[in-house]
């Protein structure tokens, strides 16, 4: 199931385990005990995938009481066997919760994540580790306020109730997989850096995910989310709008590069429905992230460069920003009305649709002189140069705070532009613009 990983390997007489500990830098370890049902490759296995991703070595074993729990740890810990830090995390569901919590107790292991734990009357609290809890509200064989309970006697102990979860969670159902996110966060802990795929949304089951980058230091930080662009039907969260990442993150700015849903799948009202989504991700997650809620910008390209500008004229509760980036957008949907060429682009965004429709999500006819503050790149030898022209002279006209920077001679995309130093001085621009406007506290 993971590439890489060892089936079986004997630690204890007829006693086995499944690792996962490649080569290379030495990895945190975390060691799974199943419960009353299945063995170490079954009911377990969803962890996989998070654990690899949160950069973890796992281990699942199969036991039959404290004494092969204590031979399967020793023998991982052997020294030179497994690629794997000393640092520790215990992981168990069902009736495997106590053997988790004994063995973190006897070994000082940093953590330990319990999934619908049972059997918890007569096992003491985890001293000095750090705890986690997953517990379904319908679980009618492990009551959830028992396990709250022990929770709250746990020194270092978050509980989280999964609203009508029943107690095997190999059968919790995609819009109660929040728990992903979270177990996530706590195995990363307080690293900075790239995360890699964190989910924010799951639409109709479907997993849309972000990368982030957290830098250095106390924070919080103020933050960017990034949409691409790619004709509202291409690109992804590392297409097309990579060259401003590392600018970004040199100037110690958070971002959030992210997916959305793309047409024909959807049409043009979701799409910016996930960007709306994203920043109330980002907001409702600002301590785990340590950015400031407060100082969040909006940034995209092309196709999304509308959605942001749609975005800035149309506030909504939870997702508002501080300012809005917005390169080579399309601000007017109703030039191509009459375009045959781009006539089915319309069909394909709106579906059936009138003028009156593609207004309301045309930027250029809602201009407003409360919107956040934008900043607009755009280049000259683009074909959308005179939309631009067009939209600042709307934004000008509703007396709205903007800033409208070209780039002579430049194409459409700012990948096009790299390897152009007379086009460079875009991004230190882009970071002295936000870092003035997203100005406040570290």
């Amino acid at each position: 199931m993971t590439p890489g990983a060892l089936g079986n390997v004997k630690y204890r007489g007829e006693m086995a385990l499944d690792a996962y500990a490649p080569a290379g830098a030495a990895r945190p370890a975390a060691i799974l005990i199943h419960g009353e049902a299945g063995n170490k490759s079954t009911h377990l296995t969803q962890l996989f995938e998070p654990l690899e991703r949160a950069g973890f070595a796992w281990f699942s074993i199969d036991y039959r009481n404290m004494d092969d729990v204590r031979a399967a740890v020793k023998y991982i810990w052997c020294p030179g066997r497994f690629s794997i830090a000393r640092r520790t995390v215990f992981l168990a569901e069902g009736s495997g919760a106590p053997f988790a919590l004994r063995i973190a107790n006897e070994t000082g292991a940093e953590g330990v994540a319990l999934f619908g734990a049972s059997g918890l009357a007569n096992t003491p609290p985890a001293a000095g580790a750090r705890v986690l809890m997953f517990h379904g509200t319908a679980d009618d064989e492990s009551p959830v306020g028992a396990a709250e309970a022990f929770c709250k006697r746990t020194a270092h102990c978050e509980f989280t109730p999964v609203k009508g979860a029943i107690h095997e969670f190999e059968n919790w159902h995609p819009d109660q997989w929040q728990w992903k996110e979270t177990l996530a966060a706590w195995l990363r802990g307080d690293a900075r850096g790239l995360w890699k795929d964190i989910v924010y949304s799951r639409p109709d089951g479907r997993e849309l995910r972000m990368d982030a980058f957290i830098p250095e230091g106390k924070g919080p930080f103020a933050a960017v989310v990034i949409a691409h662009g790619g004709g509202w039907e291409a690109g992804d969260k590392v297409t097309y709008v990579s060259p401003v990442f590392a600018p970004l993150a040199r100037a110690g700015l958070a971002w959030f590069s992210i997916d959305y849903r793309l047409t024909p799948y959807v049409r043009i009202g979701e799409q910016i429905d996930d960007l709306r989504t994203a920043i109330r991700y980002v907001k409702a997650h600002a301590a785990r992230f340590h950015v400031d809620a407060e100082r969040m910008a909006m940034l995209g390209e092309s196709a999304s460069g509308q959605m942001v500008a749609q975005i800035a004229s149309h506030p909504c509760e939870g997702c508002e920003v501080k300012a809005v980036v917005s390169f080579y957008g399309v601000y007017d949907f109703t030039r191509w009305a009459d375009d045959a060429e781009n006539r089915p682009t319309l069909d394909r965004l709106f579906g059936k649709w009138t003028l009156t429709t593609i207004r309301s999500y045309s930027p250029l006819f809602h201009p407003r002189e409360d919107m956040p503050p934008m900043l607009l790149f755009q280049g000259t030898k683009d074909e959308l140069y005179p939309g631009t022209l067009a939209y600042v002279e709307r934004l000008k006209k509703a007396g709205a705070r903007y800033e409208l920077v070209t780039l002579e001679g430049a194409p459409h995309g700012m990948e096009n532009w790299a390897g152009h130093p007379e086009w460079e001085f875009y991004k230190k621009k882009l970071v002295e613009w936000l870092e003035a406007n997203l100005a406040g506290r570290e």
